[in-house]
């Protein structure tokens, strides 16, 4: 490899490994996620919850807070579920992960292969923008809404500003607003969440963006900025306390 060609391979090399670091940083030190959508094998998902419930009960042992979501408007097919774990930040998520072999899954995966009860359709990890969210948070929240946004190359910092303005508008109407990056399993895409304590919140929520002209004048700003892959509504069945 000449010279010439070295340079400003180099600069890409440098550029390249302090995003690395950065995001790394980012995960560090904030809220870390990791989702699991289950679909059960029947249109008779107990089997499958009794089974979420006890591996819930090991990763809470061992250190996660623990979400099971159903999954409602925005599914398709048989019932789907959310298996969601939630740590304070890295070092707590490397604490459990290094147990993931242990007596207790080893147990749990020879009862559970026995008699399968749901299919894994996917699983991806997210970092939460907010570093000062703890994981405890997300407990005891009622139904939730997330939309999977796709940044539009060269403009992520116009996207991010929008999002931003959008949460303190959606937080002031009632919502609890938390923006996420998605990490190993994913494809760059950010996840706007939407928590609300009830559905008469969540209803109240929906009539006050109605005509609501700040809302109007920030979708038009950010127009561009990013393509809306998907949503989907959900209700919790658990969390950790």
């Amino acid at each position: 490899m000449t010279n010439k060609i070295y340079k400003p391979f180099r600069r890409i090399l440098a550029i390249a490994l302090a995003l690395s670091l950065s995001a790394f940083g980012r995960m560090a030190f904030a809220e870390h996620l990791e989702v699991y959508r289950w679909e059960s094998q029947s249109y008779a998902p107990n089997a499958l919850i009794a089974s979420m419930m006890k591996a819930a009960k090991i990763h809470e042992k061992q250190g996660a807070h623990v979400g099971i979501f159903q999954m409602d408007v925005g599914s398709a097919g048989k019932t789907s579920f959310d298996y969601v774990l939630r740590w304070d930040n890295a070092e707590a998520w490397a604490k459990t992960k290094s147990l993931n072999g242990n007596e207790d899954w080893q147990a749990f995966w020879t009862e559970a292969s026995a008699s399968p009860s749901g299919n894994l359709l996917w699983s991806l990890e997210g970092i939460n923008l907010d570093r000062s969210v703890p994981a405890a948070h997300f407990k005891n929240h009622g139904p939730y809404r997330v939309y999977i946004w796709k940044p539009t190359a060269g403009e992520q910092g116009r996207m991010m500003t929008a999002f931003n303005q959008a949460k303190a508008l959606h937080n002031s109407l009632g919502a609890d607003v938390h923006i996420y990056s998605e990490g190993v399993g994913g494809s760059g895409n950010i996840h706007y969440v939407m928590l609300f304590d009830d559905w008469t919140e969540l209803a109240s929520f929906g009539d006050g963006l109605v005509g609501n002209q700040e809302w109007l004048a920030l979708q038009a700003s950010a127009s561009g900025s990013a393509t809306l892959l998907g949503s989907i509504q959900g209700i919790p069945l658990y969390s950790s306390e």
